[in-house]
């Protein structure tokens, strides 16, 4: 909450104790999600969109300047924007997603025993089908 402080005949606005605690905890709660979105985009088991999501929503309450950079960001803002306007995700996303999940599950599997390599074609698949059924925002 904003009080007021007065100083001589100045006086400005400035955060309580327990705002500005709240204000950088969104704040510092917002970087570790954009840190976990980011190691998301390379790591097809971690997910990239869940994370940012939660970044802007600790940024917006947390600090307008970080929020903006994040909304504004050329890499980061279309995982975030495409959910928001409901578009889904570009063919080139589906296809770079098809890929590393392909290679990361074929390395798994190799490694894996018999029920790894089961459960890592069970992942494989329904990640694939989903990937083909959802629908597709147009390329930029």
């Amino acid at each position: 909450m904003l009080r007021r402080c007065a100083v001589g005949k100045d006086s400005f606005l400035s955060y309580s104790d327990g705002m500005l605690a709240k204000s950088r905890l969104y704040i510092a709660s917002g970087f570790v999600c954009v840190a976990l979105g980011v190691a998301g985009i390379p790591l097809p088991l971690l997910p990239t969109t869940p994370f940012l999501l939660l970044a802007a929503f600790c940024f917006a309450r947390g600090n307008e300047r970080w929020h903006r950079w994040l909304m504004t960001h050329p890499v980061l803002s279309p995982y975030i924007l495409a959910f928001r306007d409901k578009r889904g995700l570009t063919p080139s996303q589906k296809w770079r997603i098809a890929g590393l999940v392909t290679l990361t599950l074929m390395v798994t599997g190799a490694f894996a025993p018999i029920y790894g390599k089961a459960l890592a074609l069970v992942i494989w698949t329904t990640t694939i089908l989903y990937l083909y059924f959802s629908p597709s925002a147009k390329s930029h």
